[in-house]
């Protein structure tokens, strides 16, 4: 079961074999490394390396394979690696023209090359998961374009904000998770197959016809650093890191604002759980599992950052440990952006209770402070006024809300009644005026670029799919 065994004088020990076997992760690139074997084998024909009869032989046995696969008729956790089940099986069903495929390719640069087409598609899927977690954002700002509830900062009541506002930030840290995705993508779109073991191969094979086969845009420079770069998955789970950060944010936010000191959502009852103790209890359980997925996601981007730390030039076996924490990542990413998604078009906001909690905190002492200013008042001498007023009202338990004209003429003598309308919550929002505030006016801005932005984003992996699908029916085909 081994593709190598003709150096040695013995056969591998069997623990050691158990050890070092990868097949149990690579088997799921099975479809992708038959993929980069149809358009290997075309090259070879390309260069008469294969004769026709011998292409077709080997065409036809891999696709025939890649059904058999699909349908459970194979057994690859029998073997050592998926390269090595693919060349194996293919070789009993059609004998030598199989021995024939692996001419100028290694198992070093097929694994990068089967990595990166397994990447790209995983890339596309996870954008538009994350599109789909963006739109469930965008849906219950549309539903709620005129909540007002408390800013925090520092988790202490800080200005009034929307509602819209508020989730909208999210939207955008997503965009930029999303963007993310797609610079990894644009950099690591390169053909690595050709570089053989290290380097290179005296065959003259045609690396550029390759990568048009499958919907590479280039080829990768130098041979070394194909089979020594693992550069791709570390950008990929760095950016993913980031992104379950993000998530990690959201489901503490749900968490606090489900709770009884807050009491700002509703979360659907088919989102929580109960106790099976405390039979009141109404967990948010799928927001804390939010919430407590990123660890998994930053260890393996950690774990393979150990493993490439002080790895000399080019190939160590090390790099077999890339599949395990990319792999467990990725599942990772899939299902958590899918059930956020579904999560926040399963809760909805509690107004009453986000209007009684912008009665406390003073969250208008910073719009006293600007309206000061636009009298004439310094800002810091505007700050140390207001600043005062708090003081006395808070040692009394009292709000800004509690006190009238007269009383404020007394702290202030460059005040006029519109300061009384300065100091109501709900009327803050319309006074701000810098683009990207929470102003009903430029969270409309916000919810038309974030529409432009889901349309766009829809056209780019609409496009490239449809290329890459294309390119891959044409090799299964045959043609």
């Amino acid at each position: 079961m081994r593709l190598w065994g003709s150096r040695m004088g013995k056969d591998l020990d069997q623990e050691v074999a158990d050890f070092s076997t990868s097949i149990n992760e690579d088997q799921q690139l099975y479809w992708f490394d038959i993929i980069g074997s149809l358009a290997h084998c075309k090259m070879l024909r390309k260069i008469e390396i294969l004769n026709e009869t011998e292409a077709v032989q080997i065409q036809k046995g891999l696709v025939q394979l890649l059904r058999d696969i699909e349908k459970n008729q194979i057994d690859l956790s029998i073997y050592e690696d998926i390269h090595s089940a693919i060349e194996m099986n293919l070789k009993q069903k059609i004998g030598k023209p199989a021995e024939k495929l692996h001419t100028a390719r290694s198992r070093n640069d097929q694994i990068v090359l089967d990595e990166r087409l397994y990447l790209r598609e995983k890339i596309i899927h996870l954008i538009q998961e994350i599109n789909g977690l963006q739109k469930g954002f965008l849906n219950l700002v549309q539903k709620y374009p005129d909540l007002v509830m408390p800013g925090y900062t520092h988790l202490q009541p800080a200005q009034p904000v929307l509602f819209a506002h508020h989730l909208m930030a999210y939207f955008f840290m997503l965009q930029r998770d999303a963007e993310r995705l797609k610079d990894a993508l644009t950099r690591f779109n390169q053909l690595p197959l050709g570089a053989g073991a290290l380097a290179g191969t005296s065959i003259p094979i045609d690396r550029k016809y390759v990568a048009q086969l499958l919907a590479f845009p280039a080829v990768q420079v130098n041979s070394m650093d194909v089979v020594a770069d693992r550069d791709y998955l570390l950008e990929i789970l760095g950016a993913l890191s980031i992104a379950f950060l993000h998530l990690s944010r959201f489901g503490e936010e749900l968490v606090l604002w489900s709770s009884p000191g807050f009491q700002f959502i509703i979360i659907d009852d088919a989102f929580t759980t109960g106790s099976s103790i405390m039979p009141q209890k109404k967990n948010p359980d799928i927001a804390e599992l939010i919430r407590g997925k990123a660890g998994e996601v930053i260890a393996s981007w950690i774990s393979l950052v150990i493993t490439l730390k002080g790895l000399p030039l080019t190939y160590n076996r090390d790099l077999q440990q890339d599949k395990p924490p990319l792999l467990r990542a990725i599942n990772e990413c899939e299902k958590t952006f899918h059930i956020a998604a579904r999560l926040i078009n399963n809760i909805q906001p509690n107004p009453e209770k986000m209007e009684a909690a912008l009665q406390k905190g003073f969250l208008t002492a910073t719009d006293l402070c600007e309206y000061l200013v636009g009298k004439g008042v310094p800002f810091r001498k505007a700050h140390e006024v207001v600043g005062s007023i708090v003081r006395e009202q808070a040692s009394q338990d009292k709000s800004l809300h509690d006190l009238n004209y007269e009383e404020l003429e007394k702290y202030i003598d460059c005040i006029d009644r519109e300061v009384m309308v300065v100091l109501d919550e709900k009327q803050s929002i319309n006074r701000k005026q810098s683009e990207g505030s929470t102003s009903p006016r430029e969270v409309k801005k916000q919810i038309v670029i974030a529409q432009k932005l889901l349309d766009q984003w829809k056209a780019y992996y609409t496009c490239i799919e449809k290329e890459w699908q294309s390119k891959y029916e044409l090799l299964l085909s045959g043609e």
